[in-house]
């Protein structure tokens, strides 16, 4: 059996309902007239500006904060509370990681186990 015949043979077999993920466009769903796509542009340009004017209004209340003093604000650009856990979490590791190196370090000194390279 040729492959182009097991193809032919398969696309009459598969039913026109299945779905195979693939989205078919029919005519109904395509544009039939320039005014579906001068609407279409219409509302585009009317959604641009809407968003237009939010941005120039976010920049004006952004304006507005920066005339007061950062310290009556409190730490961040808004006055929020920055969050402390990473900062906390690295600097209690690093010093228990430090101090348990310093103590192994000194306990296989005392017990006369510990290797330094430069000593024979």
């Amino acid at each position: 059996m040729s492959p182009i015949y097991r193809l032919q043979a398969a696309k009459e077999i598969k039913n026109e309902d299945d779905d195979d993920g693939w989205d078919d466009i029919t005519t109904s769903t395509l544009p039939n007239s320039k005014s579906s796509l001068s609407d279409d542009r219409l509302s585009k340009s009317q959604e641009l500006a809407r968003l237009q004017d939010q941005m120039a209004q976010k920049q004006q209340n952004q304006g507005s904060l920066n005339n007061y003093s950062v310290d009556s604000l409190g730490p961040g650009n808004g006055g929020e509370e920055i969050d402390l856990f990473i900062p906390i979490f690295t600097l209690v590791s690093v010093i228990g990681f430090t101090g348990l190196y310093g103590y192994e370090m000194l306990r296989l000194y005392l017990r006369g186990e510990l290797y330094l390279p430069w000593e024979n």
